[in-house]
């Protein structure tokens, strides 16, 4: 048996960024699971379909989670101070591209249909080709965990960067798209429908909307100019191993923004009752 490499001096560039991504992932898994307390709490009533949508995101990242679990133990307990042990990507190779895209993919698609349905079924090749970026940007990351597992190493060089590239651009453009076509139908459903949801509504919505695709698209840009500064380092781990959790969290937040929506629109209509009723006092009064 070859005996392990002598630990470098600079051990952190490899072992930070593992250990500060999954960090990171366990973090976002607390904060998601309570949002499924949340939202389990707060929508019983919801659709069976969409209740088994949410649930099997929750399941997936849970699997997540406990194979990045798996992950660690390899690295730093059983293969504590091993190098050899650091150099393998073990499960991650299925864990962070393989799961995190699969939940994105579904988080991308739940809004395609969202933007399909406030389009009133009138924005087909909008929601194809917010579709076909999604599935490039999974293909890539596909890719990428398939030549991790392949090779047993992780992923560096220039057949990262044009994976990396793809996927970059495809989920940016795609949630660009979403974001953009979600306020556009928004805003017009506002102007058609009365009583849809009153102005302050609106603005949380249209703001929740650009703050969580705003932070998807920063951390895909973040991972890519990690891989393209440092094409030969690990960094890009850190960036990548929380992005399935943010798209969860995402769905979630934006299934559980109904509450404060709720809230909104129940204090409009107590403040109209309450107008409504001192104008008729006043009325009586000068009567």
């Amino acid at each position: 048996m070859s005996a392990s490499p002598p630990i470098p001096p600079d051990i952190a560039r490899i072992t930070a960024p593992l250990l500060l991504g999954y960090l990171w992932n366990w973090a976002l898994y607390g904060v998601l699971v309570v949002q499924i307390y949340v939202y389990s709490y707060n929508f019983p009533g919801d659709r069976k379909l969409l209740k088994l949508f949410v649930y099997a995101i929750f399941l997936l990242e849970t699997l997540q989670t406990s194979l990045s679990g798996a992950d660690l133990y390899y690295w730093f307990a059983s293969g504590y101070g091993n190098l050899k042990h650091l150099a393998n990507p073990y499960a991650s190779s299925f864990d962070i591209p393989v799961i995190g895209v699969v939940v994105s993919l579904a988080v991308q698609f739940f809004f395609v249909y969202r933007i399909w349905v406030l389009g009133k079924k009138k924005c087909l090749w909008l929601c194809l080709i917010i579709c076909l970026c999604s599935i490039t940007d999974a293909t890539a990351a596909f890719a990428g965990g398939i030549y991790t597992f392949v090779h047993s190493m992780f992923a560096r060089g220039n057949i990262l960067q044009i994976l990396a590239l793809i996927w970059v651009i495809a989920n940016m453009m795609a949630d660009i798209l979403i974001a953009g076509a979600m306020l556009y139908h928004l805003a017009q459903r506002r102007r058609d429908t009365v009583g849809f949801f009153n102005d302050r509504a609106l603005v949380k919505i249209v703001r929740l909307i650009i703050e969580t695709n705003v932070m998807t698209t920063s951390v895909g840009i973040i991972t890519f100019f990690m891989i393209v500064l440092f094409p030969h380092e690990i960094y890009y781990i850190c960036p990548a191993a929380v992005f399935g959790k943010l798209y969860s969290n995402t769905l979630l937040v934006t299934l559980n923004n109904r509450i404060s929506i709720r809230d909104s629109n129940e204090a409009t209509a107590a403040d109209e009752i309450k107008f409504q009723t001192m104008a008729t006092v006043a009325s009586s009064n000068i009567a």
